[in-house]
């Protein structure tokens, strides 16, 4: 195997490696401090600006002293012209000067050639747009990370390739990342930290709730600035990056003691190199990093990163109250250790749960003051705030974007309606046919559809003929992608059910998927021959749909290809209907409420399938009877007290679950399961 060219260099010996690192592998450096001083997004070099800066907390790291400015620029010319600068990116952007290198590339400042705006620009390693996982991850997470509109996240307005690198353009902004702010001033005190805090809160929420994790919170990604009146100001910034420089695993832990990420707020899960980590991973990183901000000190220190990692799985977190002398309010060691928990389920659940006690804290903290204090009222105060003249006429902002976005569609139009009427008819032809086209469902997949990008797109309703023919390798079988043209209503409500044929010699598998890639529900069910379906699936995003071969993880055989059986899908999205289940409803959280009455219909499509409903009406006794689906075999429950088969008298508090599952649901997998296609009808009667 080649050795990729080295991208980290130490600022102290430019010592070269091809790992991110926290400690230079042969002076000893503490790289990410030193990286501090050419951190991105950060103001000019020009004088007044460092004369300001050694007394003003909105001045960049890069211009805290005159030494400072001249060894980044000694630095400079000894790397020599930098290949981007004076460069027009997207016939758009011209690359006015470096702001920063850091472990995922170089950030430059730049400016929109029509409009005159300044932005940032994030050119990512050359190595990172060599791997076309990588270039299909980036597009992805940038795409996602460009919905993000808080306004303590720096937003992101447009992502590409170019020079053979990839790129982000993202607001500028001015500030001292909060780890500057620690090194300059010592530990913070509760009274300024906590509206910072709620901040970092407020913007990891709309992150979270739009599946997105940062992964990489520590001090140099939380940007302070001031707001017209002196408020403090928080830009959360890198979010999604992180996960493109993921490994397979975390063996980039060396004999020199390298680690990709920053130990010191790793969660455990992503020490251990778990492949999917969710919010709560983030809420144990803002956990350390509030135990540095209030201490001065990360949580644990060791004499190498392996072992702080270590500690971070093993050893417990002495409470920040213990690690420092002044006197903290009673309840942040409380909050600080929760959100430190090395389980997950032992965390907050949602960054939002911390922020309400944060929150709490804060106002007892200042129950006697003239006037009660809330975060984020606070919080919100301080946005309006800096709405209000945080951004100068020069700094690039997404409303300037959309609008020259919106005058260039203008031009074209206007330059389509002064070409000849023959061209301008052939070319809005041509146009309308491939749009035309693009929109109409399939009834044949079109190969190759073994990716997101190349899904077959298909109607609701509209049957597709297909074939699990050649396979992608010796383990994986062909793999049929479809997307659904049809787009479920925003605020939820739409169900999508799915049938798929069986073929004579092979298993069929069947996976239901969001527009994120996330796996919503999948079928394995029926054996080789066998259809597989699935009834009445809530869905709130785009539809995708994946078919192939059931294959067993540690399946040795050839996997199998079938060029001359068709298979056929259906896919159908609709409302949901009244009295209708809807699943998923196989836990008490999601189970659907019902009352006395007509009832309500169901399926029971798999082996493991329970259908949960809540009771809401009222205490009494009552009869249950299921009908319908005559070969189904039934057993009813009332929470853990078995009631029998189709018919049960019982007594009936609001609240109380009622549960509805298969009772050959043991049977052995090659045999086949009865009415998994038959709806049911559980209904609710008084019973005197």
């Amino acid at each position: 195997m080649s050795t990729p060219n080295p991208k980290y260099f130490c600022p102290r010996c430019r010592a070269a490696f091809d790992v991110d690192s926290n400690y230079c592998g042969r002076c000893g450096a503490d790289m990410h401090r030193a990286s501090r001083l050419q951190r991105a997004l950060l103001l000019d070099e020009d004088s007044s600006d460092r004369q300001k800066a050694v007394h003003d907390d909105t001045a960049p790291a890069t211009a805290l002293t005159e030494s400072a400015v001249e060894s980044r620029r000694d630095r400079r010319m000894s790397i020599g012209p930098d290949p981007w600068l004076g460069k027009v990116v997207d016939s758009r952007y011209r690359v006015i000067d470096v702001l920063g290198r850091g472990g995922m590339g170089v950030v430059y400042k730049i400016e929109h050639q029509r409009m005159g705006k300044i932005a940032a620009m994030k050119v990512l390693h050359r190595d990172l747009a060599g791997d076309k996982e990588v270039i299909t991850r980036f597009r992805r997470e940038a795409e996602a990370v460009s919905k993000l509109t808080h306004p303590n996240t720096v937003q992101v307005f447009d992502f590409g390739t170019a020079q053979g690198a990839l790129y982000l353009v993202m607001e500028y902004v001015r500030g001292l990342d909060i780890g500057s702010l620690i090194d300059r001033d010592g530990a913070m005190d509760f009274e300024r930290a906590a509206p910072l805090f709620a901040q970092v809160c407020s913007a990891l929420t709309e992150a979270h709730e739009l599946g997105i994790v940062h992964r990489d919170l520590k001090p140099e990604n939380i940007l302070v600035t001031r707001t017209p009146s002196g408020q403090d100001f928080v830009k959360v910034l890198d979010f999604g990056l992180a996960k493109l420089a993921q490994r397979e695993e975390l063996s980039e832990v060396t004999g020199r003691g390298q680690v990709v990420g920053t130990p010191y707020y790793m969660s455990p899960e992503q020490i251990r190199g778990e492949d999917e980590v969710d919010g709560r991973s983030d809420i144990y990183s803002l956990g350390s990093l509030m135990y540095k901000v209030l201490t001065g000190e990360p949580a644990f220190t060791a004499t190498s990163p392996v072992g702080v990692l270590t500690k971070h799985l093993t050893e417990p977190v002495v409470p920040p109250s213990r690690r420092i002398s002044t006197r903290l309010p009673d309840g942040v060691d409380d909050i600080v250790l929760k959100a430190m928990q090395k389980r997950p389920a032992d965390r907050y659940p949602s960054v939002r749960n911390m922020l309400e006690d944060l929150d709490a804290l804060y106002e007892e903290v200042h129950e006697h003051s003239t006037s009660s204090k809330r975060l984020v009222r606070q919080s919100r105060a301080t946005q309006v705030d800096a709405d209000d003249g945080l951004e100068s006429d020069r700094r690039l902002k997404r409303a300037d974007l959309d609008a020259y976005e919106r005058s260039l569609q203008r031009r074209r139009w206007l330059w389509l309606v002064t070409v000849p009427l023959l061209v301008a008819a052939a070319a809005a032809g041509a146009w309308y046919y491939l749009d035309w086209r693009a929109r109409q469902p399939r009834t044949a997949e079109e190969e190759p559809n073994q990716e997101w990008a190349t899904a077959t797109p298909i109607g609701s309703g509209v049957p597709v003929s297909a074939h699990l023919g050649r396979r992608i390798s010796k383990t994986e079988s062909d793999r049929d992608v479809y997307r659904l043209l049809e787009v479920p209503a925003p605020g939820g409500g739409d169900q999508v059910s799915i049938r798929v044929s069986g073929l004579p010699n092979m298993d069929i598998a069947l996976a239901l998927y969001d527009g994120r890639e996330q796996l919503l529900a999948s079928r394995d069910d029926g054996g080789v021959g066998q259809p597989e379906q699935l009834f009445a699936h809530r869905v709130r995003s785009p539809v995708y749909v994946v078919v192939s071969e059931a294959r067993a993880a540690t399946s040795t055989a050839l996997p199998i290809e079938n060029v001359s059986d068709e298979y056929h899908l259906t896919v159908t999205l609709a409302r949901a209907e009244p009295q209708v289940e809807s699943e998923p409803n196989d836990t008490a959280s999601d189970a659907a409420t019902v009352t006395a009455g007509p009832g309500v219909a169901g399926w029971l499509e798999r082996r493991d399938d329970v259908d949960l409903y809540r009771f809401s009406g009222a205490g009494g006794r009552y009869q249950l009877t299921v009908t319908g689906a005559d070969k189904l075999p039934v057993r009813l429950r009332r929470g853990s007290d078995e009631l029998g088969s189709r018919e049960a008298r019982v007594n009936l508090a609001p609240g109380d679950v009622i549960s509805v599952a298969r009772a050959d649901r043991l049977r052995p997998r090659e045999q086949d399961l009865p009415a998994t296609d038959q709806r049911y009808l559980l209904a609710i009667s008084p019973s005197n």
